[in-house]
């Protein structure tokens, strides 16, 4: 199967993004430089975006390339997230109530952060809402639950989850959504879909949310990686790149956080493919850069613990902020830099704890089932060639 190189630098570079933004946030220093605040806020935004056309592009290649069975399929992508996961939700559950007796209490006055949401969480968990929350977030499928049903069920426990979820509502269903891009027809339903399904997120149809959590809300996105992979795959199969072609330009137009995530995959891709290829000076340097930034030994190292470090950092940084002002009673400042200080060599250290000793594990489980050795489909299109390494799944 090929490989990408520089798929796991990136996922570093998005995680770490949205690590920080959250260190702002909770620590107050969002009201100190609410300029700084903003613009890592907007680029926390774009990367977990950004994570989304990566999905896309990840598992139609996986799909490509494996054809394996339904069953398999499904097991294995349950494997690979869940198990983090669990971990991580049930250190949510007690980071959500440090946070909640920490901020609740607005213990730097008008410098405290805004707290009007998280009143409304405590109070949904305490009118008995709590064993439903509970039973979305089991499911995996609390993105997709509006407020009206359950009061931000996206965020309740486990804030970055909330693009887990989507995730996961789209593993179900992309066997499907690739099966039928491999065809002219199918790939003009796909777009008329995507773009009637996002019509219908913004006019409410589906209920309140933040962020895009439900599928119909970020479909254009996850189309945006499909069809980069099939463009291309277009080198060896010219009919898939006219519509996929158009799935890209649907994105362009209809996505809900500006072009900006979009505009970055497509330099990604760019330099990605051109990476080995051309000796111009423009190239060379591109290669360079793209080598430096997405595919030298400790942006893959972070890369590979990426999905533990962003799921860990947030109750990290909660039990670090309760301890300096619960216990400790220290100010805003102070705060700061400590939650600095620990809670980004603590989240370095335990994403590579729950990577070696739980993520790691249950992949080669799924791997190791026998069950799921059934044979695969004989493939219908051929085999990509040999590319440059990088693990893509």
């Amino acid at each position: 199967m090929r490989r990408f190189g520089g798929l796991e630098g990136l996922r570093a570079w998005l995680a770490w993004t949205v690590v920080f933004s959250h260190i702002m946030s909770f620590t107050g220093l969002s009201q100190l430089v609410p300029w700084l605040a903003h613009a890592v806020g907007q680029a926390a935004d774009c990367s977990v975006m950004v994570f989304t056309i990566l999905s896309g592009f990840v598992i139609t290649h996986l799909l490509l390339a494996r054809r394996e069975p339904y069953p398999r399929y499904i097991v294995r992508r349950f494997l690979r997230i869940y198990p983090v996961y669990a971990v991580a939700l049930l250190a949510g559950i007690g980071g959500t109530c440090l946070a909640f007796d920490t901020f609740l209490r607005h213990p730097w006055g008008d410098l405290t952060p805004a707290t009007h949401r998280m009143l409304m969480q405590s109070e949904s968990l305490a009118s008995g809402d709590l064993p439903w929350h509970l039973a979305a977030h089991l499911s995996l499928l609390h993105g997709a639950v509006s407020s009206q049903v359950l009061y931000e069920s996206q965020y309740m426990f486990l804030g970055p989850a909330w693009s887990l979820s989507l995730e996961w509502q789209f593993y179900l269903v992309a066997p499907l959504v690739v099966a039928l891009a491999m065809h002219r027809l199918g790939q003009v339903l796909l777009v008329a879909l995507a773009m009637w399904g996002y019509t219908l997120y913004t006019k409410g149809v589906f209920g309140e949310f933040m962020l895009p959590s439900v599928l119909p809300g970020a479909g254009l996105y996850f189309g945006v990686g499909i069809a980069t992979r099939f463009l291309i795959k277009a080198r060896a199969d010219i009919a898939a790149f006219p519509l996929a072609l158009l799935m890209l330009v649907a994105g362009l137009l209809m996505n809900t956080t500006g072009t900006s995530p979009i505009l970055i995959w497509a330099a990604f891709v760019c330099m990605m493919l051109l990476n080995g290829k051309a000796s111009d000076l423009v190239s060379r340097t591109a290669r360079w850069t793209f080598a430096k930034a997405f595919d030298s030994r400790l942006v893959r190292w972070l890369g590979e613990r990426s999905y533990a470090t962003y799921l860990i950092h947030m109750p990290i940084v909660q039990l670090v902020t309760w301890v300096c002002v619960r216990q400790l009673g220290m100010g805003l400042v102070p705060t700061g830099v400590t939650v600095v200080l620990v809670a980004v060599p603590g989240t370095l250290i335990a994403s590579t704890l729950l990577h070696r000793y739980v993520e790691l594990p249950a992949i080669q489980w799924g791997r190791r089932m026998a069950w799921l050795r059934s044979s695969p489909i004989p493939e219908a299109t051929p085999r990509p060639r040999p590319g440059t390494a990088s693990r893509s799944a």
